[in-house]
């Protein structure tokens, strides 16, 4: 159990601190002058439970609040100080408001200096903290009146404290390791050394690490957790990590870094959030206005811009993004702290729901939809809200990102959803199984219309199949669902026209022997078809006569208009998207130049370009870097033709 002490300055913390454990978390020569805390001290003790306690005394005094917001992100207990002769004090008071937007509810209050007052004085300041809590999430919290310097109530407070460290048992150590970095500094002969509160998962000796948002890969050389040598550290500990690599001389790591798991290591400078402004508050948060945001032991600028309108009111709530100067590690459920452009006040403080906020469309129906599932408590609840409500799909792999999950995680979690899980070039989607199977069923309908529509139609290509559907859905999830239906043969696919199996074309007798002559023609030239005037002298047919003709076929897909001047037939476009394939597979990257398709086809430089533009166009392939790689996966131009 981590405890932060909280209060104002000179009210006695260090010293309660001392009394409870014996020692003095004053480090610095400065504060040992002035008698004040300035930055963040530690200590442990061991109350008699399976674990030491770790205790952060913050300092107190207003200059130094962001020192005092770096020690209390990652706390499970708080110990409010409130001197006995001066009651609550403006300190107190934010003190106490930082510790209820960051929701920390589990705590108590120790009345100090009782020594220095009478027995109504203490009656009296007993009033005053009950009223000062009542509307804040330390409302159940008790109070225990101390004198540092005789002892009396020390036993009692930590007896409590250590009854709570029992009922709080360990944190779960969910998630990929995080630890927000407070300390770095260099030990003669260890080495690099950072210290912080690990914030989820668990570290070992010799795991790699990143230092974030620096991307700095480094080794875990030892570990000390609670101020005891250990082999490994978790949620809920505050340790210090030695680490080891070869360019860590190349940054600094400053307070406000993270270390972190390899897979937890995405920076961001756009975080949407819940946020609530602080009643006290004169002026509501208006958009863009300039904030200070202290999440993690990080302290930063940023601006503000709420979704629901264009402020918050001062007591009232809203969704917001944060748009950062600098990019900071974040994950959903991260508390954070807003204090004003002076940084003289604390305003607001709330909670991330998605450290990746978008650039535009932050206040669009869709995207309100999706952060109040965001804002479910639990991820398997929030991932089931999401998949309600998307249609085309739900990045799972970002989800993992945002909620910080381990691929072990990650798997459980989809193993308790409905959903089918398409594989595509942005990640792995998840589609809710009612979704999908309206899905399949939209595009039967599509085809059955189509038939119905145009009797002489072969069917519909892809594309065109895709401009119907009139979605954003990722092509990857409607030629999932095209190669599932195929596969259940719902629908056929006859060169690169898709059609209900039980679909014939039908034509009038004098067009159908027309496109025997012409098809019979092209199966001779075989893969090298005639441009139309070649193939109008072949057939000793007229250019007026023949060109309507031809494309009147090959919008229907009897023939396959690749160029401008040039039809093959569907069979002769399925032989060349397997060379295709073919050569796809071949490459060590899944690509291909037009020359190797030249080789291979023996088709010509000319037609190869036409080929493959055609390819292209027609979404069989993706041209880039001067080389081409299949839209869809091979097997979903071999399964099936």
């Amino acid at each position: 159990m981590i405890v932060a002490t909280a209060g104002h300055v000179d009210h006695g913390k260090t010293s309660l601190i001392k009394a409870l454990t014996g020692i003095d978390t004053d480090r610095l020569e400065e504060e040992k002058r002035r008698g004040m805390s300035i930055d963040l001290g530690f200590a442990y003790a061991d109350f008699g439970g399976d674990a030491s306690i770790g205790f952060v005394d913050v300092p107190g005094h207003e200059k130094f609040v962001r020192n005092m917001l770096a020690g209390v992100a990652a706390i499970d207990f708080a110990l409010l100080i409130v001197a006995a002769d001066d009651g609550p004090m403006p300190q107190t008071l934010e003190h106490l408001a930082i510790l209820d937007l960051l929701g920390v509810s589990h705590g108590a209050v120790a009345l100090t200096k009782i020594d220095r007052v009478p027995q109504e004085r203490i009656a009296q300041a007993k009033l005053e903290i009950a009223a000062l809590l009542a509307q804040t999430t330390l409302r159940n919290a008790s109070v225990f009146p101390v004198a540092a310097t005789t002892g009396e109530g020390v036993d009692a407070l930590r007896e409590y404290l250590a009854a709570a460290h029992r009922a709080l048992g360990q944190r779960p150590a969910n998630g990929n390791f995080r630890m927000a970095a407070d300390r770095c500094f260099s030990l003669a002969g260890t080495g690099l050394v950072v210290t912080g509160a690990v914030f989820s998962g668990m570290v070992q000796i010799d795991d790699q690490v990143v230092i974030s948002p620096h991307g700095t890969s480094a080794r875990v050389r030892g570990i000390h957790a609670m101020n005891q040598l250990t082999e490994m550290a978790g949620a809920g500990q505050r340790c210090a990590l030695n680490l080891a690599g070869a360019d860590l001389k190349r940054i600094d790591i400053v307070r406000g870094d993270w270390i972190v798991a390899p897979p937890a290591h995405a920076p961001t400078a756009r975080i949407d959030v819940q946020v609530r402004v602080c009643a006290s508050e004169s002026r509501p948060l208006r958009h863009w206005m300039p904030v200070h945001l202290h999440i993690g032991a990080a302290s930063l600028n940023a601006r503000i811009a709420p979704m629901e309108g264009r402020a918050i009111a001062p007591g009232a709530s809203g969704l917001a993004q944060l748009v950062l100067d600098a990019p900071v590690g974040a994950v959903r459920g991260d508390r954070f702290i807003l204090r004003d452009q002076s940084a003289r006040r604390t305003i607001a403080g709330g909670m991330v729901l998605d450290p990746f906020g978008p650039a535009r469309g932050r206040s669009k129906p869709d995207r309100l939809v999706q952060l109040a599932a965001m804002a479910q408590p639990v991820p398997a609840n929030a991932l089931a809200a999401l998949l309600n409500a998307e249609p085309a799909g739900v990045n799972l792999d970002r989800f993992d990102r945002v909620w910080n999950l381990t691929p072990h995680e990650a798997q459980a979690l989809r193993q308790t959803q409905s959903l089918k899980t398409v594989v595509t070039s942005e990640g792995v989607l998840g589609i809710a199984l009612h979704h999908w199977t309206a899905l399949c069923d939209r595009i039967s309908g599509i085809l059955r219309d189509w038939h119905a529509e145009h009797p002489e139609s072969l069917g519909l290509t892809e594309p065109a199949l895709a401009a119907k559907l009139e979605s954003r859905m990722n092509p990857e999830t409607w030629r999932t669902a095209i190669r599932s239906l195929i596969e259940r043969q719902i629908v056929a696919r006859d060169g690169l026209n898709l059609h209900m199996p039980e679909h014939r074309a039908t034509l009038s007798e004098t067009d159908q022997a027309f496109l025997e002559k012409i098809s019979g023609a092209l199966q001779v030239a075989g893969i090298r078809p005639p441009i139309v005037g070649e193939l109008a002298k072949m057939l000793d047919v007229e250019l007026p006569v023949l060109i309507p003709f031809l494309e009147r076929a090959g919008s229907s897909g009897h023939l396959v208009r690749v160029a401008k001047n040039r039809f093959f037939l569907p069979e002769t476009v399925t032989e060349l998207t397997q060379i295709a394939v073919l050569l796809a597979s071949e490459s060590m990257d899944g690509t291909f130049d037009a020359a190797q398709f030249r080789d291979r086809s023996g088709i010509g430089r000319n037609l190869t370009i036409e080929v493959l533009e055609f390819f292209d166009r027609a979404g069989v392939t993706r041209f880039g870097g001067g080389r081409r790689s299949m839209a869809a996966p091979d097997s979903y131009w071999t399964g099936n033709s």
